[in-house]
């Protein structure tokens, strides 16, 4: 039973051993204080680029709905355009017949007809 002996002396920690742990414990909880805060930090930053980011996509979908709204104008105006080009040409060919009427003259109307 020699071994008895031994073992309550193997129960006794040496103090360099103590103050290693104990330095590894400190070590470890400044690490851990240094990526909680920034951790921390970042998801402050995360919280802000998400409202950039959502006041980017409200401003587009204004914008959005301003170029349609134009658009839209725009597609009117040039239906308007179209249709007074229309009107107009119309109007330049009647013009145009009856001045080429008027110049033929009533005898060439009355033989033709």
């Amino acid at each position: 039973m020699v071994g008895l002996g031994n073992s309550c002396r193997g129960m006794k920690s040496p103090p360099l051993l103590v103050a290693a742990l104990v330095a590894c414990i400190i070590v470890l909880g400044f690490n851990y204080w240094i990526a909680s805060s920034r951790s921390a930090d970042l998801q402050g930053r995360i919280m802000d680029l998400e409202g950039k980011v959502r006041r980017a996509a409200a401003e587009r979908g204004a914008v959005e709905l301003k170029k349609n709204e134009f658009q839209g104008e725009l597609e009117k105006q040039r239906h308007q355009i179209d249709k007074i080009q229309s009107l107009h040409s119309f109007q330049m060919e009647n013009a145009n017949r009856v001045h080429e009427e008027e110049k033929v003259g009533p005898f060439f109307r009355h033989k033709f007809l």
